[in-house]
């Protein structure tokens, strides 16, 4: 069984709430699993009934007569009719159903009824979610396995589980493919079939070629400074394909709607402010990066980028890519140039900057990650993550130098 402690605790805090718990996330990623097997678990062995839990799959054709306007919130209340009994009622892809939001809303005003829901396309979206709920939902994300989840139930030799998880990733299905060709053909029928699908009957779009080449190209240019404008130049010379920014834009809209990308902005530093003329993108699961790219372009820094991206955010950390301005004197001349920050992670009050590295600094490229680091003002947690194993230690100007193992499976890494 995998563990998914991290979510299971959140449901388990958010318990008897008087809020819907709403849980979001990319198709596949472990969301129907996480309510209906561990959750339920933790629920029977706490002494609830069976026949207290009641669970919709309204992805199953059998549930069809359920998508039709008012015919969910008649079949739950048939389904937990005593007003003195405490039901917890799961209802999977919650989108699919007809006036779900107020058939949902509806049926939390029965006191006694704790409910559940999934959703993972563009009609069930985070950013709408407190909008279409009155703020009566409380939402969890749920991510592909990072990379402490897939370390634990990896059944082979340890030694090999970095290998494995930076070549295909922690989408929980993998789990049950015994070989590399079926990994890969489970991954790609993901890709291909599930989410670019997704996403073209989501923005509506008859333009699949482009689109197609477009999740493509996010793939090749991950930890790349992108926006639609120098998309459309990649697109335009690498593929031949001729295609508006502001279509791009409604493609990259609609990429990271679907949760596949996530989309991080650059920060400025010591100006303290957002630059919206470019961004990166990380997909949320290096696997499906992978085999997008039929397993080439693997550059492991910018593999390693994406893991350690993935790893911040699965622990609720909101992430920026950050900057420094430095003037420099050659030649008796002043020049400007930017110092990158690989992260900035923030969660309440805690701050802290984040480097990645192959080797200590040895070189230009590294001598200047290093020196972006000191520059960074104020006293704020400074760490650097070296694809190496060593044993962590912090350095005589207070930065933490960290193997990527132990970043990644020790979760309180970043206050050692």
């Amino acid at each position: 069984m995998i563990k998914r402690d991290f979510y299971l605790n959140q449901l388990i805090y958010k318990r008897h709430s008087s809020k819907v718990k709403i849980i979001t996330g990319l198709r596949r990623s472990g969301k129907s699993y996480l309510l209906s097997h561990l959750y339920k678990d933790f629920l029977l062995k706490d002494g609830v009934k069976n026949e207290q839990i009641i669970i919709i799959e309204l992805d199953d054709e059998i549930n069809d007569d359920l998508l039709k306007k008012g015919k969910l919130r008649e079949y739950v209340e048939k389904k937990a009719p005593d007003e003195n009994t405490q039901y917890y009622i799961f209802i999977d892809e919650i989108q699919l159903a007809e006036d779900f939001v107020r058939a949902v809303n509806s049926l939390n005003k029965h006191p006694n009824y704790d409910i559940y829901i999934t959703g993972s396309n563009s009609k069930f979206l985070s950013k709408d979610i407190n909008d279409q709920f009155k703020d009566r939902g409380t939402e969890i994300n749920v991510r592909p396995l990072s990379y402490s989840e897939f370390y634990e139930a990896y059944a082979k030799d340890k030694r090999f589980a970095m290998q494995d998880y930076l070549k295909y990733g922690g989408m929980p299905g993998l789990f049950e493919e015994e070989t590399d060709f079926a990994k890969e053909k489970y991954l790609n029928n993901l890709m291909e079939k599930v989410y670019v699908d997704d996403i073209r009957k989501n923005i509506n779009t008859y333009l699949v070629d482009e689109l197609s080449a477009t999740v493509d190209a996010l793939c090749s240019l991950t930890g790349n400074l992108v926006n639609p404008l120098n998309m459309a130049n990649y697109l335009s010379t690498t593929r031949r394909i001729k295609i508006d920014h502001e279509t791009i834009s409604r493609f990259f809209e609609g990429i990271t709607d679907a949760f596949l990308f996530d989309q991080v902005k650059r920060f400025d530093i010591k100006g303290k402010a957002y630059l919206t003329s470019q961004s990166k993108y990380y997909c949320q699961d290096i696997g499906l990066r992978n085999v997008r790219l039929n397993f080439r372009e693997q550059n492991q820094g910018f593999l390693i980028e994406n893991v350690i991206y993935n790893e911040l955010v699965t622990r609720g950390y909101r992430v920026d890519v950050g900057f420094i301005n430095q003037r420099r004197k050659k030649d008796n001349k002043y020049q400007f140039a930017q110092l990158e920050v690989d992260f900035v992670a923030r969660k309440l009050s805690k701050e802290y900057y984040i480097q990645i590295m192959n080797d200590l600094p040895n070189g230009k490229h590294l001598e200047n990650k290093y020196t972006a680091l000191i520059k960074v003002p104020g006293s704020f947690k400074k760490i650097i993550v070296i694809n190496k194993p060593l044993i962590s230690y912090t350095n005589e100007l207070g930065i933490l130098i960290i193997s990527l193992e132990e970043f990644l499976l020790n979760l309180n890494s970043l206050d050692l």
